[in-house]
């Protein structure tokens, strides 16, 4: 596979390269933005070499530098591109026509060519030049609006959510289009918009739309009841925070968080009444059931809130690994809310042998790169430090002219 990409489209090579493609990335004379993105390698000057931001998309691959602006390097890319079962860009719409490497001047010389274009809204219709970005793909996307408190402003997803969500289905795109050309000889171009691959992160919001003229809104902590329940939310410990939806199906009752109060003498008054009436049977239904009769939702929600007090009081007492794992033992809907040194740290992704040591030779250090996402039994995932730039260019080039 050749690759002519930056951000939106570099995970998607990555996925493929890792499972095995041979895949060579294309890049300008200096390198793209990716490469020049913070942050860096402590330790040793920024550069192309050593950005994080390219590292994580970027493992399995060579590196091939061209001048694409060039009548030569614009050349040497053409016959590079037809050696490949698969061409991946992610530039605006024209701007691989401008350089004769667009999907019709290649497949024309190759009908069995699988050529994928990765960009913000796709390749037709009329936002298809409108400048793009990540933020701008989450904006147009939908899901800033569902995202935060309801009292915030709209809210970013953190990290590159838009490019990745396009490269995933870029991938799955291109290895259906690779199928099909293995079958039938005849080669596709796969058009990927960022806009469209996120319209599964916004769930029901289109269709409530669509079938009841509501405009769903982010909901932040507490979701589609307006008041803060207990059991249900983020809860502080003491060194980070759980986030507890005990009263949602699927789990142990809230009565058993109860009782786990109760053992550790942390239970204070919920044993008394109102408390002890509406502990046993505070779930979800009787939630709904409160919150469609008017006239009992004022005392039942001073009720609700002591309850939720007690509970702050004991989860406090607590690590937040401890409030995790005895939760989960105990058949608690309890999630640690996990910090990158948790993730560093966590004896799930240990036992697995997710991260990936990869020996970096020209730091002379082994660094852990994040593992694959997905386990194959058979064949499974290789994965190899990213390229330095241009490191492979001499070879691929040799190769190509011999």
């Amino acid at each position: 596979m050749v690759e002519f990409t930056d951000e939106i489209g570099s995970y998607c090579g990555r996925l493929l390269a890792d499972l095995g493609a041979d895949v060579i990335k294309v890049e300008p004379p200096g390198g793209g933005v990716e490469r020049h993105t913070p942050p860096f390698v402590t330790g040793v000057d920024p550069g192309p070499d050593t950005s994080l931001a390219f590292w994580v998309h970027n493992t399995s691959k060579k590196s091939v530098v061209l001048d694409l602006d060039s009548g030569d390097g614009q050349a040497v890319a053409r016959k590079l591109a037809l050696t490949a079962d698969v061409v991946m860009e992610d530039n605006p719409p024209g701007w691989m026509l401008q350089r004769g490497l667009d999907y019709h001047a290649l497949h024309a010389a190759k009908p069995q060519l699988v050529y994928t274009s990765i960009t913000g809204f796709g390749q037709s219709g009329p936002h298809a030049n409108y400048a793009y970005t990540d933020i701008v793909g989450q904006a147009m996307g939908g899901i800033m609006t569902l995202a935060g408190e309801q009292a915030d402003p709209p809210n970013i997803i953190y990290g590159q959510q838009a490019n990745i969500s396009a490269s995933i289905q870029a991938a799955q795109g291109t290895l259906i289009a690779v199928l099909h050309a293995e079958a039938t000889g005849r080669g596709q171009q796969v058009d990927v918009s960022a806009q469209e691959a996120l319209s599964m992160s916004q769930e029901t919001a289109m269709q409530t739309w669509d079938l009841q003229k509501h405009n769903r809104a982010r909901t932040g902590e507490k979701g589609m009841i307006p008041v803060q329940l207990p059991g249900l939310g983020i809860y502080d410990c003491t060194d980070g925070q759980i986030y507890s939806y005990v009263l949602a199906p699927g789990g142990a009752e809230f009565s058993e968080l109860v009782d786990w109060m109760r053992e550790q003498g942390l239970a204070e008054d919920l044993g008394d009444e109102p408390y002890a009436s509406i502990c046993p049977v505070l779930n979800m239904a009787y939630l709904t059931q409160v919150m469609t009769d008017p006239a009992s939702v004022g005392p039942k929600i001073q009720i609700l809130g002591h309850i939720n007090e007690v509970l702050r009081r004991f989860f406090a007492t607590l690590s937040a690994k401890e409030a995790y794992e005895v939760g989960q033992r105990r058949r608690l809907l309890i999630g640690l809310v996990s910090t990158p040194k948790d993730l560093a740290e966590n004896t799930q992704l240990r036992a697995r042998n997710w991260y990936r040591k990869l020996p970096v030779d020209y730091l002379d250090r082994v660094i852990e790169f994040p593992g694959p996402p997905y386990r194959l039994s058979v064949t499974p995932v290789q994965i190899t430090r990213p390229p330095r730039l241009g490191e492979h260019t001499l070879s691929v080039l040799a190769a190509l002219q011999g």
